[in-house]
């Protein structure tokens, strides 16, 4: 589940958002989370018929938990899978023909999968689940990958127990099993910026023709096309693709040996094809430039996750 900050010891979490995140979370975040699958769809489906009532009661439960930890998703967090998953469609931020799932509530709570990806290539689909993280926290990110290492072992992966594709299987509602899974996340400075830049490119854009108001002269429309213009591109190019993807990379790696190590060859396989995707994709994207790569590395929650990952035999 998507998360920022360690609660304060009264179980409440204060959270500070720049005016462009505020903006772009109303307009672009509701949209994002209506898209996720909806558990009612399962309703006709026998093996669904019984489980989807406790299942619902289950959420509840386990959403008032959270509320009392005072652990609940972030702005930022749902900010950053928002414009990710965004992204990912229309600027392919992790290469061609990548599609994203918003996985129902009961998957995000329960398996920890905050968005899924379909990557089609020759005709194969291969699935890859993923955890947004947003905390700077080692202790947090360790234990997110410590969980992943159990699953490693045992061959089981993560699992979406409500699993729908409108994109490359419509017609099947179910359960999806053995899902790769990996943890991504970025510090809160570069939300802002992709949250200041979103809302150059899309969000006043949207509010300007909600609002009406006088035409342009055509100068100043055609300023106006340029800066959102300048805007998409910028946010289509964003360091932060490539400190994902980086993060990705490292991750599968360690994954990948640690099940070749427990004797694990289907995960193993599994590792293997989509990290040959991942090493495509950064190929692809060329050679970063010097100064994002600077920045990228002293992103802290970048920093932390490699810690970690370094270290995973001993988690």
């Amino acid at each position: 589940m998507i998360t920022e900050s360690l609660p304060t010891p009264t179980g409440q979490r204060i959270e500070k958002l720049s005016e462009a995140e505020e903006k772009t979370f109303n307009l672009l975040v509701t949209e994002h989370e209506e898209e996720s699958i909806d558990m009612n769809e399962f309703k006709g489906i026998p093996r669904y018929a019984e489980r989807l009532g406790r299942d619902k009661a289950s959420i509840e439960r386990k959403k008032a938990a959270i509320k009392r930890a005072g652990t609940e998703p972030t702005k930022k967090a749902r900010i950053l899978e928002a414009i990710f998953a965004q992204q990912i469609e229309l600027s392919d931020w992790l290469g061609q023909n990548v599609f994203t799932i918003v996985p129902a509530e009961y998957d995000d709570l329960f398996h920890d999968v905050d968005l899924a990806l379909e990557v089609q290539k020759d005709n194969d689909i291969k699935y890859l689940a993923l955890g947004i993280d947003v905390t700077s926290s080692p202790i947090a990110i360790r234990d997110k990958l410590k969980k992943i290492k159990e699953h490693i072992a045992d061959g089981t992966l993560t699992m979406m127990e409500y699993f729908h594709s409108k994109d490359n299987r419509p017609d099947f509602y179910g359960v999806m099993k053995n899902i790769p899974q990996v943890v991504i996340g970025i510090q809160g400075k570069a939300i802002q910026e992709l949250s200041e830049l979103w809302m150059t490119a899309y969000g006043l854009p949207r509010s300007r023709r909600g609002l009406g108001g006088p035409s342009l002269s055509p100068e100043a429309e055609q300023s106006q096309r340029k800066t959102i213009k300048d805007a998409k591109d910028k946010l289509g190019k964003h360091r932060v693709q490539m400190l994902i993807l980086e993060e990705i990379k490292i991750q599968l790696s360690a994954f990948r040996n640690f099940a070749i190590q427990v004797n694990q060859t289907e995960v193993t396989q599994k590792f293997s094809s989509i990290l040959e995707l991942i090493d495509t994709v950064l190929k692809e994207k060329g050679v970063p430039d010097r100064e994002d790569v600077f920045k990228n590395s002293e992103d802290l929650i970048f920093q932390s996750l490699s810690e970690a990952v370094s270290d995973f035999k001993n988690l």
